[in-house]
């Protein structure tokens, strides 16, 4: 008998050695280089959004090690950091940050933000633009953290996990904000970013220029 006796605690061991699976959230930060950029020292860009008329641009650096932010305007550089308590100029200044970098950004933010949302997954669904045959992944933030609480997003993605198309739910409200599609996919040393974003009718398009990337040595 003591052979097997012996076995079965070997066996329990070797099973709980096994590495957990990756959520589809983390797949999806993978699938965008989500280990590459823990090595960002610092990230530089410049954005860009137009609706009819309407153009707004905003130029930032980021070091997301200190969690300092610039932001780089014509005549001067305001910059605070996010782990201070902000006064309201510096949260007006913030919040424009993290809309903006959640826009270059959003698969690394599905890890920096994992405890702050809920996740649906519909296995088969048509994309909203490109009709075509896709897994869409929802998040669901929750109601307490963040300048804009309760936010959703619908992310279609593609069998390798990146993002076809996104959709924008203002609070959790059940009719789509704001659909776009994911471009122009840029890597920087496995850092891949989408720099292009546009509607079904063209009528609004936000992209990203002037991307600078600082490593750690």
């Amino acid at each position: 008998m003591r052979p097997f006796l012996f076995f079965i605690p070997l066996l329990f061991f070797v099973n709980s050695c096994k590495p957990k699976a990756l959520s589809l959230p983390s797949k999806v930060a993978d699938a965008y280089g989500y280990s590459k950029f823990k090595q960002v020292k610092s990230i530089a860009f410049t954005f860009h959004a137009k609706k009819g008329d309407k153009l707004v641009n905003r130029k930032w650096k980021w070091y997301p090690h200190d969690k300092r932010v610039a932001h780089i305007l014509p005549n001067e550089t305001i910059t605070y950091n996010q782990n201070a308590n902000l006064s309201k100029e510096e949260q007006a200044v913030d919040a424009k940050f993290i809309n903006d970098s959640f826009w270059l950004l959003f698969p690394y933010y599905l890890n920096w933000n994992r405890d702050s949302y809920m996740t649906f997954v519909q296995q088969e669904t048509l994309s909203p633009i490109q009709k075509q045959k896709t897994k869409a992944l929802t998040i669901a933030f929750n109601k307490e953290d963040g300048y804009t609480p309760g936010d959703a997003f619908d992310l279609y993605l593609t069998e390798k996990n990146k993002i076809l198309e996104w959709t924008y739910r203002k609070g959790g409200q059940k009719e789509a904000t704001k659909t776009t599609t994911w471009e122009d996919i840029q890597s920087f040393k496995g850092v891949k970013l989408a720099t292009h974003h546009r509607s079904a009718d063209g009528t609004f398009r936000l992209w990203f220029d002037g991307i600078e990337i600082d490593f750690i040595d």
